[in-house]
């Protein structure tokens, strides 16, 4: 299964890039992703960030679909 994921904000400059493929043969939740890409990027651990599967911010549970495009959102401020 093939992933597409992008970073935003203080995420992408933690991971050192905007854009990256994500491989895996099984099928994720977006918990079981947000544990993998922790394992890859350590420095997000204590960091807190949404996550969106095909443009709508996603709970945990949520399955991410063959061909998904995730991406990892930092906190917004808004005024």
């Amino acid at each position: 299964m093939r992933i597409e994921v992008m970073y935003f904000g203080m995420l992408a400059e933690i991971t050192g890039q905007t854009r990256e493929f994500w491989e895996t043969t099984e099928n994720l939740t977006v918990a079981a992703f947000r544990s993998q890409v922790v394992g890859k990027y350590p420095m997000l651990e204590h960091k807190k960030f949404k996550i969106a599967v095909n443009k709508r911010i996603a709970e945990d549970t949520a399955l991410i679909p063959e061909q998904g495009e995730l991406a990892l959102l930092p906190p917004f401020a808004g005024g």
